[in-house]
C-alpha cells in the first residue's frame, strides 16, 4: 500500500488541466482524443466532473454515477480552477489520506489511493485534450508523479474491465526514447505517439 502523499501534484493537475482547456478552440470541440470514449467536447465536460468529483470525495461525500453535466468551453478553465481550489481544501486534513470511500462499483479505496487515482485521471486526460488539440504539454515533473501514481493504482484487473480500452486500455510499449508524458499515455493504454488526422 501507498505512503506517499501526492496532494501537491493533484492540485497543479488542475492547473493544467485548466490551461489546456483554455487553450482549445471551439472549431476543435467535435475532433476525437486519444481517449476513445470522448471527443474534445465530451473529455471537457468529464474532465470538469471528475475535477468536482474528486474535491466531493476529499469531503468523504459518497460518489453517484458516472455521467457529469455539460460544460460550455468558455467556462471550462474557470470551473476547472474552482473546482481545484475546492480540492485541495476538502484533501487539507491529512486524515482523509487513511479515511475509507466506497465508489459505485462497490470498491473501496483509502483516500490516499483516491488522491492518486484523480491525479492519474486529470494528468492523463490534459495529455489526450492537448494531443487532439495540437497543444505542447510541459509540466514533465508532474506528469513523471502522475506516472508513479498510475503505477501505484492502476491493478492488471482494471484494463479493458468494461470492454476494450475501458476505463483503461491495456499497456503500450513506449519507444526507447520517450518523453515522460509519452510513457504516461502508454502505460494509460494510450498509443505513446498518435499520429495525426
Amino acid at each position: 500500500m501507498t505512503t506517499t502523499d501526492r496532494r501537491p501534484a493533484l492540485v497543479s493537475a488542475y492547473e493544467l488541466a485548466a490551461t489546456v482547456a483554455g487553450r482549445v478552440e471551439p472549431g476543435q470541440l467535435h475532433l476525437q482524443t486519444p481517449c476513445a470514449d470522448f471527443d474534445v467536447s465530451t473529455l471537457v465536460d468529464h474532465l470538469v466532473g471528475a475535477g468536482h468529483r474528486a474535491a466531493a470525495l476529499g469531503r468523504g461525500e459518497q460518489p453517484t454515477g458516472d455521467e457529469f453535466p455539460h460544460v460550455e468551453l468558455a467556462d471550462a478553465p474557470g470551473a476547472l480552477r474552482a473546482a481545484g481550489r475546492e480540492a485541495e481544501a476538502a484533501w487539507a486534513d491529512d486524515r482523509r489520506l487513511d479515511a475509507t470511500v466506497t465508489m459505485p462499483w462497490g470498491e473501496t479505496f483509502t483516500g490516499r489511493t483516491l488522491v492518486d487515482m484523480y491525479l492519474t485521471e486529470l494528468v492523463t486526460h490534459a495529455w489526450d485534450l492537448a494531443v487532439a488539440t495540437g497543444q505542447q504539454l510541459g509540466g514533465d515533473g508532474l506528469a513523471a508523479t502522475a506516472l508513479e501514481a498510475a503505477r501505484s493504482m492502476l491493478r492488471p484487473e482494471y484494463r479493458d474491465a468494461m470492454g476494450p480500452g475501458t476505463p483503461f486500455g491495456k499497456e503500450v510499449e513506449a519507444p526507447s526514447d520517450a518523453t515522460v508524458w509519452e510513457r504516461l499515455a502508454a502505460f494509460m493504454g494510450r498509443a505513446p505517439r498518435p499520429v495525426a488526422a
